[in-house]
Parts: C-alpha cells; sequence; structure tokens
C-alpha cells in the first residue's frame, strides 16, 4: 500500500482525515488478522480500562469510526444538500 504523500498545507484538514482513515484501516484489519494471544492482550489492556467487548468489539469501533470518517468527507466533498 503506497504511503500518502505529504501536502504543502499543513491545514488540510481533509489530508488529516484521510491519514486518520488510513490508520483505522490498519488496525482494524491487524486486529482482525492477529493470532489468539494478540487478541487476549488487547482484551486484557480493554478490561483494564472497563470495556469489556473485547477485541470484537475495539474491531467494530475502528470500522465504523473510519466509515463515519468516510462518510463525512464524502459529504463534505460533495457541498451543501439543499431539498426543495
Amino acid at each position: 500500500m503506497p504511503i500518502p504523500a505529504i501536502p504543502d498545507d499543513p491545514i488540510d484538514t481533509n489530508h488529516g482525515d484521510q491519514l486518520l482513515q488510513l490508520l483505522l484501516q490498519i488496525c482494524e484489519d491487524f486486529l482482525a488478522r492477529a493470532p489468539a494471544a494478540t487478541h487476549h492482550e488487547v482484551d486484557t489492556l480493554l478490561r483494564a480500562r472497563g470495556i469489556t467487548g473485547g477485541p470484537g468489539w475495539l474491531i467494530d469501533m475502528l470500522g465504523l469510526t473510519r466509515l463515519r470518517l468516510q462518510n463525512a468527507t464524502h459529504r463534505d466533498e460533495q457541498g451543501p444538500h439543499h431539498d426543495t
């Protein structure tokens, strides 16, 4: 997977959203394919923070957050929508 170029404009929030989406997807993909030992460690980490959903919950949250960002970016690129 190619690494996205860093834009000259540091205020480009769309690029920041794209990087965040990429990071979320990488984490989601990694955890979905991780061995049982990794899932156990993630579960231990989550439980230490009071989250009992387990690795499946975390994978779902990563995916849902990524999709929400993609949808928000897609709406922003389309511009304002006016119902008539």
